[in-house]
């Protein structure tokens, strides 16, 4: 069954250096702009080559992400005869960016970003066979579990990447009350200082937090390095104070999350840490697996990470039925 095209205003795909998409994605996705008020949304729906899908997942990606970078994704998925539907995060990709210095990454409470995903949700609804698997990497996990918990979308299914739940450089209390204080005395939307990707480029391989794999990462910096409309730079104070208050609320109301769940968890991982994500799905009842050795991006690491991701992914939706 080819993509359905709904009546919405057609988006544009980045292609770095005119690489072709993956054959699959050519035939089979398409990109939309939709409104959320005067936010524009980008959006990508793909579908898998079959009449009767699987079902739906619908993606949420991590901060500085955008559609693009899921492409490999996004086809084992449909693979998997899955209906995908993923969003770029207001402020980043192609979707409106929310402050005139377009390279500043802010956003004033995360209930925004899951407001949007469940916009793109409901607006997509007829071309999302349930059930639905709400999925996300990184911030996108917390958007993901913000949105569920809060109530705007209510899917059969949780699947988390690493989910922003506790972050290392964010431990001590005197880092974290020095950002709120910033912010709350008119910082909100100034950088942090002594951040690396000021200029919204990626840093070298050898120096990156995301993955080991070479390739895939070369691949993603190509986006950012051949088109700087993609570009985002480091978080503002703002962004950082919005995004402890998202990663408190949603730990202290694990026990609201009432659906099954999947928590990944690197277990290399020099952003997120790994005990932050084994102890919420402890809480909320999920099931927890943990990629030895794997860094942050567990959708752009080596194979031999990335196969163990995917496994678990498949185990767990074949435990719920999905």
């Amino acid at each position: 069954m080819a993509v359905a095209h709904p009546n919405f205003e057609e988006a544009e795909i980045i292609q770095p250096g005119g690489r072709p998409l993956p054959a699959e994605l050519e035939q089979r996705a398409k990109t939309y702009y939709i409104y959320n008020g005067e936010t524009r949304l980008r959006v990508l729906l793909a579908s898998p080559a079959t009449d009767a899908p699987r079902g739906s997942i619908i993606f949420s990606p991590g901060r500085t992400e955008f559609i693009e970078k899921y492409f490999e994704t996004v086809e084992n998925l449909i693979h998997r005869g899955f209906n995908v539907l993923i969003v770029d995060p207001r402020g980043q990709g192609l979707s409106s960016r929310i402050l005139d210095d377009k390279l500043k990454s802010y956003i004033d409470d995360f209930q925004t970003y899951a407001d949007d995903l469940a916009f793109a949700a409901e607006t997509f609804a007829p071309l999302l066979p349930k059930p639905h698997v709400l999925m996300g990497h990184s911030m996108g996990g917390t958007i993901v579990l913000k949105s569920v918990i809060s109530g705007v979308i209510n899917p059969d299914a949780v699947i988390c990447s690493a989910p922003m739940l506790g972050l290392f450089d964010l431990e001590t209390p005197i880092l974290r009350g020095m950002i709120i204080g910033m912010s709350m005395l008119g910082m909100a939307k100034s950088n942090l200082p002594f951040q690396k990707q000021r200029s919204g480029l990626p840093v070298p391989f050898s120096d990156n937090k995301l993955t080991s794999d070479r390739d895939r990462y070369r691949i993603w910096s190509s986006y950012f390095q051949t088109t700087p409309r993609l570009r985002l730079g480091p978080p503002t104070y703002g962004w950082i104070r919005a995004a402890l208050r998202a990663m408190s609320q949603v730990n202290r109301n694990a026990d609201k999350l009432r659906v099954p769940s999947l928590h990944l968890g690197a277990g290399g991982d020099p952003i997120v840490d790994p005990e932050s994500v084994q102890k919420f799905a402890e809480k909320c009842g999920g099931k927890y697996v943990v990629v030895p050795g794997a860094l942050h991006e567990l959708f752009l690491e080596r194979d031999v990470h990335r196969n163990q991701a995917f496994a678990a992914i498949d185990a767990f939706l074949e435990e719920q039925k999905l």
